[in-house]
């Protein structure tokens, strides 16, 4: 966990008063960027040859345990969207047997809430039993998904960056949907009642929960060993892939990088899972605006967080650097990004996500 102190240069500087653009409590959580993670060594150190051998078979280690642990990492994907499937299939049956001719995809005779519950019911089980198989065939232990208390961190600073980088992963999906002639789908929401809160549920707390349990603590807590690098980047990858669309890939990958890179930093997935409420809630409130709202209310609101969020997360970043951060500090050392790829387990789920995704969804 990353301890993170007030920087000795904002010391004697009033509480909360402006300096340099940023509030006094972000410009402390980000100064502290470049504190090093792993305390000095104070021991005695090993000779100079016997050091760098010691130092290419903790590499060559860490290679072996990449390869391994993107291996499985991929591996529980695929698991992860079986179970799916077959839950899937199976409340289709039983809606079947209760009301003939109904299922998820026509879910005749059944409420908004039985329907949204049934939601619940196969994405929380899916990511559950996911879990359990990973629990029960890896090293990984409860503390390494991280369901800690963060150590101090900034919301001010990485709400809107996060929220920036979102929209204009959006804008870069939007723009791949005009150009390859893909249709933008959106669920229909109920206008009021239990019906929109437990759609709601399903849609936002949910995902924001349970994704990042799986991704940035099981997948990333069973890549951390090979470093930060590759933390982030793998379970960010396949989060991405698995949401089966090119548009939202990306916006998926994208805030899978953040979100997996905040992990890091604060020790904890708590913050990750904040920051995707938040943006599921803002997606849900757009896509509710858009059935129930006036044209012009619903475009201004779309127009004004895509456009808001990007150049204030911009200009949030842009001064923060100024005062020294640096969004690779703190992180663990080890291998390049690159090497999750030389798992050919990872490689193949990779390509088999993206051809599932441009051939048979689309």
């Amino acid at each position: 966990m990353i301890l993170i102190k007030p920087s000795p240069k904002g010391e004697g500087a009033p509480k909360g008063r402006m300096r340099g653009g940023l509030p006094a409590a972000n410009r402390e959580w980000v100064a502290a960027a470049d504190r090093p993670l792993i305390r000095p060594f104070h021991g005695q150190l090993p000779p100079k040859g016997e050091a760098f051998n010691v130092k290419v078979e903790n590499h060559m280690a860490k290679s072996r345990g990449v390869r391994g642990a993107a291996g499985f990492c991929a591996v529980a994907s695929l698991v992860y969207l079986l179970v799916r499937s077959l839950l899937y299939a199976l409340v289709s049956t039983l809606m079947g047997l209760a009301h003939p001719g109904a299922s998820m995809a026509k879910p005749l005779g059944f409420s908004e809430v039985s329907l949204a519950l049934f939601q619940l019911i196969i994405g929380l089980g899916a990511i559950g039993l996911t879990l359990i198989f990973m629990m029960k065939l890896t090293r990984l232990r409860s503390d390494d998904l991280r369901l800690t208390l963060p150590a101090p961190w900034s919301p001010g600073f990485c709400l809107p960056v996060f929220l920036g980088v979102a929209n204009l992963a959006n804008l870069a999906g939007a723009l791949i949907n005009h150009i390859t002639g893909g249709e933008t789908t959106a669920q229909m929401l109920p206008s009021g009642g239990p019906e929109l809160f437990m759609y709601y549920l399903a849609l936002c707390v949910m995902p924001a929960v349970a994704e990042e349990l799986l991704f940035r603590g099981a997948f990333q807590g069973l890549m951390r060993p090979s470093g930060s690098a590759a933390a982030i980047f793998a379970p960010a990858l396949l989060f991405g892939l698995l949401h089966l669309d090119l548009a939202q890939g990306l916006t998926a990958f994208v805030c899978g990088v953040f979100l997996g890179w905040l992990a890091e930093r604060s020790g904890s997935i708590l913050p990750g899972m904040l920051l995707h409420l938040v943006n599921n809630t803002l997606a849900f409130l757009t896509m509710y605006l858009r059935y129930y709202a006036p044209t012009e209310a619903s475009f201004g609101v779309e127009l004004f967080l895509l456009l808001f969020f990007p150049l204030f997360g911009l200009w949030m970043i842009w001064h923060a650097r100024g005062q020294g951060f640096r969004f690779s500090a703190g992180l663990r050392p080890g291998v390049d990004v690159l090497a999750v790829f030389t798992s050919p387990a990872y490689s193949a789920v990779v390509v088999f996500l993206v051809v599932y995704a441009v051939i048979f969804v689309h």
